[in-house]
């Protein structure tokens, strides 16, 4: 969060990522920081022993794919 919130305020893109158990928590975070309109991408905690190798590539891939569209958008 800090290092985003760094980058946010050079004028650098940048997006926070959290699994769903935290999302309040870097919500108030990034609001204590001062952070404005925080770029934030909240994703389903990751249990890679309980995955297959297959079901955790997919689930990387979908999470790269929303951080390209969040920094994408103007």
């Amino acid at each position: 969060m800090r290092d985003a919130n760094a980058a946010w305020k050079e004028g650098i893109p940048a997006v926070v990522l959290v699994h769903e158990p935290f999302a309040v928590l870097a919500r108030a975070q990034c609001t204590a920081l001062g952070a404005k309109d925080p770029v934030m991408l909240v994703y389903p905690q990751d249990a890679p022993a309980r995955e297959s190798e297959e079901d955790s590539v997919a689930k990387a891939r979908r999470v790269a794919t929303e951080i390209v569209k969040l920094l994408s958008t103007p």
